[in-house]
């Protein structure tokens, strides 16, 4: 399944009354392309989380492309909402037969990799990515190698945020102003507001978010990096003045500092 298959799902949805629902498989590609990474379906044993579960067979799965809020373990609490976003995905995945497509690698071998659930022969599937950042039970989180279905995603999570679902009616979840990421450093954060400056020193762009750089927000894209940008159309050194959102682990560098390494991370605001 890929993105003509998920658009399709997402014309359905409309149709059949507010659940993602999903039918039809891309048409076979040319001989020339790589052959596609088959993963064997399976059903769930036990739901670990809002983007992870056990499979009846000992394999592991990590949902791709979205961050549900994280469960305690050893000293460390969980997060608001940690247990119901899990009794969601649960509701979603268990007794239910699961189909994945679109893999990516992980490092702990689990199955990372786009789910859906097909319980009805009569009904197409249902896309699991898509249900849990509909319901608001999870943020969108993509990767390098982990971003093919971000636009519809986005658009999902958009709604959800705009109708205060679930997260999206918590404080802890709220989209951060670059003048207050600073107390969530460490953590996935979702940040929204003006770029004051965009400037490329050594091959490396930084889009900065205040006068002083030492201690402002900033967003910083590796050399390495920048053509992905350029290729999506996004030309950064014509971004001072944008106003634009950006997500990833708020890190600590002469103040609070994104590092983004796909453009699918950055979405640009109108003004």
């Amino acid at each position: 399944m890929g993105e003509d298959v998920i658009n399709s799902y997402l014309h359905r949805r409309t149709v059949l009354g507010g659940i993602i629902l999903f039918s039809g498989f891309r048409p076979a590609l040319a001989k020339t392309k790589a052959k596609k990474t088959v993963i064997p379906s399976g059903r769930a044993a036990q739901v670990t989380s809002g983007h992870g579960f056990d499979l009846e067979d000992g394999r592991t799965v990590r949902l791709a492309s979205i961050q549900a809020p994280r469960m305690a373990y050893e000293n460390i609490r969980a997060e608001p909402l940690a247990v119901h976003a899990r009794d969601a995905l649960a509701e979603l995945v268990i007794n239910q037969d699961l189909h994945f497509s679109d893999p990516v690698p992980d490092k702990f071998s689990r199955v990372r990799a786009q789910a859906f659930a097909k319980a009805d022969e009569d009904m197409p599937p249902l896309w699991i990515q898509g249900e849990m950042i509909r319901q608001g039970f999870a943020r969108v989180h993509t990767w390098r190698d982990d971003h093919a279905h971000a636009a519809d995603l986005l658009s999902l999570e958009a709604k959800a945020r705009q109708a205060r679902r679930n997260l999206w009616s918590n404080d802890y979840y709220a989209v951060r102003d670059p003048q207050s990421i600073g107390a969530s450093i460490g953590s996935f954060q979702i940040v929204e507001g003006h770029i004051v400056d965009a400037a490329e020193v050594r091959g490396r762009v930084y889009l900065n978010f205040g006068a002083n750089w030492r201690d402002d927000f900033t967003i910083s894209i590796a050399p390495k990096d920048k053509k992905r940008f350029e290729k999506a159309g996004i030309a950064l050194a014509g971004l001072s003045g944008a106003r634009v959102r950006a997500r990833g682990l708020v890190r600590q560098q002469n103040g609070p500092i994104l590092y983004l390494d796909h453009p699918e991370a950055l979405e640009i605001l109108p003004t």
